[in-house]
């Protein structure tokens, strides 16, 4: 692979903007186990959830989110909390959507509050979630291989089932299709081992129809994705890599040298996509014009 492509930890630091790179390294660390990072363009803010409690994905009230300003300055440590280990964030308008253990928490952003928790049920882990234009959200269930719908009168439905849906983490709304990044086949809940690293899939938000981005070959137990112009941005969460990907299937490397590289969101206006190290509660803040262009 060409060395261009490839950003080490110490490289992000010298080649991302000094203020926005350490805002997040902040005394008495706010994050604990962040699982995603969400951009919200309403009220120009970065959310970011923690599981609270380390690694942990009890049902114990401990989990919160973080809000920060655009620029990465620390607003609130603990923006709301009473959650049990919250992951994915999504929103429409000036509502938040949160998945968590229980359901999807429901939050008004201008009073800083839980409105409800709507329940899904039968769901086993709930992980991230996505808004589509027309307000409808799509949540994936990780351990279930499943993913639900909520209407717009927020109705939980099946929309997708399957083991062809190979453990579906990250989810994005592009256009017509929702874009699911995939764990891979998992062979063991308990540790998340896999037979094989997962994969990008769309499927047709009219049809339902699935299929593979590119060829479909295994790449990375991804956890989150967003999409930046022709081509996907994604975390391998257990390798620490942030790999890129065209809409043909092909794979480049632009970030190695972390563990535990979870759900990442994107602010389109400034260009920079923020992540969550889950293994050691930081929140990496890195800007495109960083990385080659080749």
């Amino acid at each position: 692979m060409n060395r261009k492509r490839t950003f080490s930890f110490v490289t992000l630091l010298s080649a991302l903007l000094s203020p926005v790179a350490n805002s997040a390294e902040t005394k008495g660390n706010p994050l604990d186990a962040p699982e995603a990072a969400f951009w919200h363009t309403e009220s120009r803010t970065w959310f970011v959830s923690n599981l609270g409690g380390g690694i942990s994905l009890a049902r114990d009230g401990f989990g919160w989110l973080t809000r920060y300003d655009e620029n990465g300055k620390l607003l609130n440590a603990r923006w709301v909390e009473g959650m049990d280990a919250p992951t994915g964030i999504a929103a429409v308008g000036n509502l938040l959507y949160v998945a968590d253990r229980a359901g999807v928490h429901e939050i008004d952003v201008k009073r800083a509050k839980i409105l409800r928790t709507i329940e899904i049920p039968n769901s086993k882990f709930l992980n991230d979630i996505a808004a589509a234009p027309n307000g409808e959200l799509f949540i994936s269930d990780f351990e279930a291989n499943r993913i639900y719908r909520l209407n717009r009168e927020r109705k939980a439905e099946v929309w997708l089932d399957g083991v062809e849906l190979q453990n579906p983490n990250g989810l994005i709304v592009e256009g017509n299709n929702l874009i699911i990044a995939t764990w891979g086949p998992m062979t063991d809940p308990s540790t998340f081992a896999v037979k094989h690293p997962g994969t990008l899939l769309k499927a047709e938000l009219a049809t339902r129809k699935l299929s593979p981005i590119g060829k479909g070959h295994p790449i990375a137990s991804f956890d989150g994705v967003v999409a930046i112009g022709n081509h996907y941005f994604a975390t391998d969460w257990p390798s620490g890599r942030l790999l890129r990907i065209s809409k043909k299937g092909i794979v480049r490397e632009v970030l190695t040298g972390f563990y535990q590289l979870a759900d990442l969101g994107y602010n389109p206006e400034r260009e920079v996509i923020a992540m969550p190290v889950m293994s050691d509660s930081r929140l990496i803040f890195l800007h495109l014009d960083a990385l080659s262009k080749e």
